[in-house]
């Protein structure tokens, strides 16, 4: 019997009461579970998840009306974080095992995550997007309308290019319904063609001579030129032209490219130059105008989780972590310069992480850099209440409409602070439901309230306590000042609350 399967049938014979108590349910774990059946690491996750109430929020997002991969999704980012680390997709089988536990979670999301892994190892990345991720608006759409079939050639036929605008799917296009494949014609046939729709023929001295009109599907025979027509200039593709070129974006922008070829420009678009990296694809473009790129940065820079953006209007840089925005997409890095109207792509293909994405992007010695500090102001005024900003080092998000994240030092090394931003008011307030209902549900309470910024609209929330087991404390505390709707999250593993309240004291 699987672990999900065995959950499901201690929960059917003893009562969801059992996920109550993490201590209890060590136990109960410890006693049923054979040991082929969970390695200890399994075991800890699991505790963990019922240590943090996982559960409660979970269904209630379920019984709210989300679809419920998307909530095992919500809820394995927030148990990840709270456990200190990233690894969302080992948390997110947790809470899916869990839910299907007490039948909030169907099969078929538990499947997701299985545990069948090596002890220790990585669970399966997920394949759902995160909850409130909104949908990447850049997909590659089928094109309007089709071109004549090109001239037949000696080799076989170019695919159709994705419209350059948007990331080329993988292998080009498939011709629509009905689309002929081009193919080489055999020399002379298009010339009889072309002679009899003409209906000129010229005969004289027994030498019949057919004038024909053709389409260009022929190859120049002896004696004859390939149509003189206008053609669009030829773009130079080369690395010392690339680097010429869009030596705005990076003094080396060829660096490790290869088979770099131009592409058909799209709405907006005056040029699109498409290269293989180890890592990917990259892909270089230039704007028709300035109102062009802004629309392409627009549609880039989002607020999923696992992204890092930094935008200061001049230039704006954009990344996307799979692993810790809980998707299959691919990784991401994307940069731009307005003065330039070019922006620049790297993304990832099969397992290719950020990091690697990341080091394809630094060795082209870029104009812009990843952002090492927090940005906004109010961000930084509110981290300045009680620490010193220049100890906060940005990291990738970890929830969905967080324009930005950082973790702090403090001169305790046994307290671990994130601090962060996010878009809304709403979506602050609800960073600060989820806390306060852990604060309620904690076994153990170590004091906590209400805390207040000011006065007026700066009401915030302060909660602190420690877990049922005491092995964690926790103190939570916002501020929801205008255009700030800041956070602050910090920890300590040792169960010493005492020392947390010390360290931000919540009588200022």
């Amino acid at each position: 019997m699987e672990l999900h399967d065995a959950l499901r049938e201690l929960v059917a014979d003893h009562g969801p009461g059992i996920l109550d108590d993490a201590s209890g349910f060590r136990g109960v774990l410890d006693d049923v579970l054979a040991e082929d059946q969970a390695t200890t690491g399994d075991i800890n996750l699991l505790v963990d998840a019922v240590r943090f109430g996982v559960l409660h929020p979970l269904g209630e997002m379920i019984d709210g009306g989300a679809d419920p991969g998307r909530a095992v999704e919500e809820a394995g980012l927030r148990l990840a974080r709270d456990r200190g680390g990233d690894d969302q997709a080992a948390s997110s089988w947790a809470a899916a095992v869990l839910g299907y536990a007490v039948g909030k979670v169907p099969l078929a999301v538990v499947l997701r995550y299985r545990s069948s892994r090596p002890a220790g190892g990585p669970l399966p990345p997920p394949t759902v997007a995160p909850a409130r991720a909104p949908a990447p608006p850049y997909p590659s759409p089928p094109p309007t309308a089709w071109p004549p079939a090109p001239p037949a050639t000696s080799s076989a036929p170019t695919p159709y290019a994705a419209p350059a605008s948007y990331p080329s799917a993988p292998g080009g296009y498939a011709p629509p319904p009905g689309y002929p494949a081009p193919a080489a014609r055999k020399r002379g046939a298009g010339v009889w063609v072309a002679a009899a729709v003409a209906g000129v023929v010229v005969v004289g001295g027994g030498i019949a001579a057919a004038v024909a009109l053709s389409g260009g599907g022929d190859e120049p025979g002896p004696g004859k030129t390939e149509s003189s027509g206008p053609k669009e200039p030829a773009v130079a593709v080369d690395a010392a032209s690339l680097d010429e070129r869009y030596g705005t974006l990076a003094s080396q922008i060829s660096t490790g490219t290869s088979d770099c070829k131009a592409g058909k420009p799209g709405a907006g678009e005056s040029e699109v130059v498409t290269c293989t990296v180890s890592t990917g694809t990259l892909r270089l473009v230039t704007y028709a105008d300035e109102a062009a790129l802004v629309a392409a940065r627009t549609a880039r820079l989002d607020y999923r989780a696992g992204t890092m953006t930094a935008d200061n209007d001049a230039t704006a840089l954009y990344e996307y972590d799979p692993e810790r925005g809980g998707t299959t997409d691919p990784a991401v890095v994307y940069w731009d310069s307005k003065g330039a109207r070019q922006s620049a792509l790297l993304e990832g293909e099969g397992t290719a992480t950020i990091d690697a994405v990341v080091a394809s992007f630094t060795s082209t010695s870029p104009r812009v850099t990843e952002p090492t500090a927090p940005a906004h102001p109010k961000l930084i005024e509110f981290i300045k209440i009680n620490m010193d900003v220049a100890k906060c080092t940005r990291e990738r998000t970890f929830f969905t409409g967080e324009t930005e994240e950082s973790s702090c030092e403090t001169d305790d090394s046994g307290i671990l602070v994130s601090v962060g931003r996010y878009t809304t008011r709403k979506e602050m307030k609800a960073d600060r439901k989820y806390y306060k209902r852990q604060y309620d549900q904690a076994g153990s309470q170590g004091g906590g309230g209400t805390w207040r910024f000011g006065e007026g609209p700066t009401e915030g929330g302060y909660y602190a306590y420690t877990d049922s087991t005491g092995e964690t404390a926790t103190v939570y505390w916002d501020w929801n000042a205008d255009d700030c709707y800041c956070y602050g999250v910090a920890r300590n593993f040792d169960g010493d609350l005492a020392k947390l309240e010390a360290w931000w004291p919540s009588d200022d």
